[in-house]
């Protein structure tokens, strides 16, 4: 199995609750989710740890915050270092709660005359934090004068991905508290990203991550995932940037560049 982790995400347009129908085969998992911007977030290390969590999940029927309209889980075929190291990452900015989970290393990353992180400091040592921060600190600086459109902000994540590539490949899905972007690298070394829609109401996932995704008649939802865990998905085109919004897709932004740094 490739040690890389599988990113797995769901926005939905009404609340939804996420159960699981069978065993997590993974050596880690991370699982965060929202309700009314409170931010719920499980961790698990090691195969003890995560046979734990599966039978927390199968006694409170439910993974995560029942009744919230976003759910992402990381899985990790390795066990991770440490818990502090898990994602999905959760952070506070401009009073929403934002989420990031990144898949790729990126070396000089912490360069922080290339790359400024402002007084978002991480609170792990991985590279996947370090570039949330970079992602915050970037969109700290748009909303200064006004509020950006989805145009500006999906413009802005573009710019930075593309900065990010001359790192290293990496795939990212981030959530700022009201539209969801992803990107897939233009490098071919790890599993691309992924996307498919659904309208509700239940919706059975078989596989790497088995879940059963209950939510109101008529709801949009869409999946953002590695595509090992979407096998009938549209996969996001490398070196681009896709946004969602409440279950919907909205846009799409190949690379620009608006920094000089």
């Amino acid at each position: 199995m490739d040690a890389s982790p599988l990113l797995f995400t769901l926005l939905s347009s009404s609340p939804v609750n996420v159960q699981l129908h069978g065993p997590l085969a993974y050596e880690g998992i991370g699982v965060a989710s929202l309700l009314d911007m409170n931010p719920c977030r499980l961790t698990a290390v090691g195969r003890e740890e995560v046979e734990q969590l599966e039978t927390i999940v199968q006694r409170d029927a439910g993974l995560g915050v029942n009744n919230g309209a976003l759910w992402s889980a990381t899985l990790y075929p390795s066990k991770p270092v440490e818990a502090v190291d898990v994602q999905p990452f959760v952070r506070p900015l401009r009073g929403n709660t934002h989420l990031f989970s990144m898949v790729g290393e990126l070396p000089d990353i912490g360069n922080a005359e290339r790359f400024p992180v402002g007084d978002h400091w991480p609170i792990s040592c991985t590279d996947q934090e370090r570039a949330f921060c970079l992602l915050q600190e970037r969109m700290r600086k748009l909303w200064q004068r006004t509020r950006p459109d989805h145009e500006m902000r999906l413009a802005l994540v573009a710019d930075y991905a593309g900065r990010l590539e001359t790192l290293g490949a990496h795939n990212f899905i981030y959530w700022d508290g009201e539209l969801m972007f992803a990107y897939t690298s233009l490098e071919g070394g790890i599993e691309p990203l992924a996307y498919q829609v659904f309208s509700g109401g239940e919706v059975h996932l078989e596989g790497a991550l088995p879940v059963r995704i209950s939510a109101e008649e008529g709801s949009d939802m869409v999946v953002i995932a590695s595509r090992s865990l979407l096998p009938a998905s549209t996969p996001i085109s490398a070196g681009s940037v896709v946004c969602f919004s409440g279950g919907r897709y909205v846009d799409c932004c190949d690379p620009v560049i608006l920094w000089n740094t």
